[in-house]
């Protein structure tokens, strides 16, 4: 069969059309005025998004980079980091606290429940020497969004650094840095955004580079550090500077590389023309339109007398719905059977390597993902469809066709609003 797959994973996701367009164009070098004029503009429409004034930084990697590399930068060996935790991505930051040195404190919640910030202030009271908080913005494992305005603002009240994992949530959840008061924000294009894996964005407060520069011991690691991916910028700025000046006329101090590693033009170019796309369509329109299709989703699996994960609606993530599967169905029966007959994908239960996992869930559910060109109305009712279909082929009593009238349902309903 040559039809293209539809993509309904948790990413990678599908490129925009945008992106498509734009990667077939030929790679320039990444040391002349078209590169720096299109990351500049990369740069900016990311601030705006995100709601910051705070510096932008590239690390040139994955969103997993880009957490461990603002891990790595504000802990020391000893360091006692708080880290609200609610699944899988929550125990992979304590995982990357460990990995620097520092000792994670983890504040369990249930799985399918969101963090409590009233919980997170219990344990803020009873714990001392903290240097931070962490929270996984959109906790992809089990579908839920995890509230963070006040957490920044208890992280603000005690001078502690807030850590926020927004890979997954931004341009389909609300997410305001600076009103938040989140010091180190990490985003990346391969989500909600609909552009290619490879380099990841943190947003840094001036009180985050502040403390970063005041530490005790130098930053553990040459690659994921932010001061060296500093370095990048204050390079390539420069540069810009002595180009529109026609000589040497500017120097520029490295921190921490005596030449800084680079991104990649190609998935810059990516990213900017997504972030364009995106600007044409509003952010609060995109983030509308992940919350519709999350509702339909999940007003579909109630259908199918279906449950998911999260345990609260007011929570649920735009991005992923966690289904439960019926009949004693395992995701990959499912996934094969989607992909096969009906070229569907949807993201795995491989969460399983997590021992809470095993003894809790096991392997009978299903991702559902509805991030950036995925949460289409089109896409989104031929997925519900197929699903459906493919439970039906492995035996389970299904109703499909109240399934897909539950989702119109909510397009309709939001259409009238």
């Amino acid at each position: 069969m040559n039809q293209e797959a539809f993509n309904m994973s948790c990413g990678q996701t599908e490129l925009t059309e945008k992106c498509k367009r734009t990667l077939g164009k030929d790679v320039i070098t990444i040391y002349s005025p078209p590169f720096w004029q299109m990351e500049e503009e990369a740069l900016a429409l990311l601030q705006e998004f995100l709601g910051t004034k705070n510096e932008i930084i590239i690390v040139f990697g994955t969103g997993t980079s880009g957490i461990e590399a603002s891990l790595n930068s504000i802990l020391e060996p000893g360091d006692r980091f708080l880290i609200a935790h609610n699944g899988m991505f929550g125990e992979i930051m304590s995982l990357m606290t460990q990995a620097a040195g520092a000792v994670p404190v983890k504040v369990p919640f249930e799985l399918g429940t969101p963090v409590d910030p009233g919980v997170i202030a219990v344990a803020l009271d009873k714990e001392r020497n903290l240097k931070g908080i962490g929270v996984v913005h959109g906790e992809t494992s089990v579908g839920v969004a995890n509230p963070l305005e006040e957490i920044g603002q208890l992280a603000r009240e005690r001078n502690l650094l807030y850590v926020v994992d927004a890979i997954s949530s931004f341009a389909s959840e609300e997410l305001r840095v600076d009103d938040w008061n989140i010091d180190l924000c990490v985003v990346n294009g391969q989500k909600c955004l609909g552009a290619p894996q490879g380099n990841t964005f943190v947003s840094v407060s001036p009180r985050a580079w502040e403390r970063i520069r005041g530490r005790r011991e130098r930053i553990r690691g040459f690659y994921m550090n932010l001061l060296a991916c500093k370095d990048y910028l204050n390079m390539a700025r420069t540069e810009q500077k002595n180009w529109a000046a026609g000589g040497n006329k500017f120097e520029f101090h490295l921190e921490e590389a005596p030449h800084p590693a680079s991104p990649s033009f190609v998935i810059i170019q990516g990213v900017w023309a997504s972030l364009k796309q995106l600007k044409e369509e509003g952010l609060e329109r995109s983030i509308a339109r992940h919350e519709i299709a999350g509702k339909a989703v999940r007003s579909a699996v109630k259908a199918m007398g279906l449950g998911y994960i999260c345990q609260d609606d007011r929570y649920a993530d735009n991005a992923v719905s966690a289904i439960f599967l019926s009949n004693g169905i395992e995701d990959y029966q499912i996934r094969k059977q989607l992909f096969e007959q009906y070229r569907v994908i949807l993201g795995d239960a491989n969460m399983m390597s997590w021992d809470v996992y095993k003894s809790q869930i096991g392997r009978n559910y299903v991702r559902f993902g509805t991030m950036g060109e995925a949460a289409r109305y089109h896409k989104v009712l031929y997925a519900i469809f197929a699903f459906g279909m493919a439970l039906r082929d492995l035996g389970a009593d299904v109703d499909v066709e109240r399934a897909m009238s539950a989702a119109q349902c909510i397009y309709k309903e939001e259409e009238a609003l």
